[in-house]
């Protein structure tokens, strides 16, 4: 489908943009140089995405051939880019469509608002705007749809997250694709070429970052699951318990960043059962007595000491210590009540819930989202903050947690052990060990 689109977004470039000249041709080999060399230097992300900087020769020679030779430059880049990674043919179709048709589109915005070639004037503000916008749209909007297609998840929601998520980092090149284009054009190649130097090593900078954390990443998953390993039946818990967090947290306005913190938490919430006091009490497939339910009660103290080891965590103490108190007081280990709860702990709280009552017990099978729904509204005010649970009520944030259920379920399913325990509860004060 993309590379349908691209074929056809093409074919109208060259009905609406005029033919290129020669100088236009000349410009367009400079940037392919570089748009080839920045697609070369792409890094794979957390998301399973690609990341590169090639947008910012491919806007930036459209800006002075915003023409055939604009597309020349992106198709040459892009599909030089993946043979040398030596991609598999279908993402690499998927890859060199997606920006050949943002490409295309983004040239017949900008020539339909009055735009110009950089050659002949100055562009208006109002049509770089416009080329920028939907170039960036475009290309995310692609990206999202599979991604979301791949996940379950919902097209839309998932393209205005990728467009709040790199909103600072698009301002910031928003400049740069003019400065890149008016130094090209007024001071010429080699002088453009030594602007472009730095950059690149900015994103490699950047790239071995993002490398870094995905790794920490990976060793935080591979510590909890190590960890889990000790609880048959909560195999997976803490990876479902960030997911639902990050639901949460967006359905209450909070900004990215502070979502993946809140996740970070999330994921790292039970850390504190790696002390071998837990171990028994964890394989026991029956209730606990009251001198297990203590020790338990000790695991988010505890955790809260590890994680606090880690400069990198200090953040993050709070939100672990205190993911078991309670909106009415009446949670542990402190007794906070209300507002005296940190925020990130509220949400933590709720999700963690709604992973012990949607995930299979020893005790009691999954129970149903209509279920699920009705404990929320039960407890809300009582165990969990009122406002976070009205804003996840929102058929939107339900429907996506509704999702993320599904979703997270069938990636990190429960080994369930075959003992039975008799007459146990299905509420939400009774949560995952």
């Amino acid at each position: 489908m993309v590379a349908i689109g691209a074929v056809v977004s093409s074919i109208a470039l060259l009905m609406v943009a005029p033919l290129p000249e020669s100088r236009h041709w000349e410009a367009a080999g400079f940037f392919t140089t570089l748009g080839l060399l920045a697609s070369a230097l792409g890094y794979q992300t957390s998301t399973a995405t690609t990341g590169n900087i090639g947008f910012l020769p491919f806007l930036s020679v459209a800006l002075i051939a915003p023409n055939a030779s604009a597309l020349a430059t992106v198709f040459i880049s892009v599909f030089g880019a993946e043979l040398l990674a030596r991609r598999a043919p279908l993402k690499a179709v998927f890859n060199v469509g997606q920006f050949v048709f943002a490409q295309a589109l983004a040239v017949i915005a900008f020539l339909l608002a009055g735009g110009e070639s950089l050659l002949s004037e100055k562009p208006k503000i109002l049509t770089l705007v416009v080329l920028v916008g939907v170039f960036l749209g475009l290309n995310k909007l692609a990206v999202s749809t599979v991604v979301a297609a791949s996940s379950g998840r919902d097209t839309r929601s998932t393209w205005f997250r990728a467009m709040r998520s790199s909103l600072v980092y698009d301002l910031l090149a928003f400049p740069l694709i003019y400065v890149f284009a008016e130094v090209y054009v007024r001071a010429g190649a080699l002088v453009a070429a030594a602007l472009a130097l730095p950059m690149l090593g900015v994103r490699q900078l950047y790239k071995t970052n993002v490398a870094l954390e995905k790794m920490n990443e990976e060793l935080l998953q591979l510590m909890v699951a190590a960890i889990e390993a000790r609880d048959p039946y909560t195999s997976g818990h803490s990876q479902r318990v960030a997911r639902f967090a990050r639901v949460i947290a967006r359905a209450a306005g909070v900004g990215s960043k502070q979502t993946e913190r809140i996740a970070v938490a999330a994921l790292l919430h039970d850390v504190g059962k790696i002390h071998e006091e837990f171990a028994p009490i964890l394989r026991k497939p029956g209730r606990l007595t009251d001198s297990e339910f203590e020790i338990m009660k000790s695991h988010p103290d505890k955790g809260a000491a590890l994680i606090g080891k880690v400069t990198h965590f200090a953040d993050l103490v709070p939100l672990v210590e205190a993911h078991h108190e309670a909106w009415n007081g009446r949670g542990y280990p402190k007794r906070l009540k209300g507002d005296d709860i940190p925020f990130g702990a509220r949400v933590i709280a709720l999700a963690d819930t709604i992973d012990a009552m949607s995930t299979s017990r020893p005790y009691r099978e999954a129970l149903s989202p209509e279920t699920v729904r009705a404990e929320i509204v039960s407890e809300s005010g009582r165990q969990f903050d009122p406002a976070l649970c009205d804003s996840l009520l929102e058929p939107s944030a339900w429907a996506e947690i509704v999702r993320e259920i599904g979703i997270a379920t069938s990636e990190y399913p429960v080994v369930a052990p075959a003992a039975e325990v008799p007459n146990s509860t299905a509420s939400a004060r009774v949560l995952a060990r």
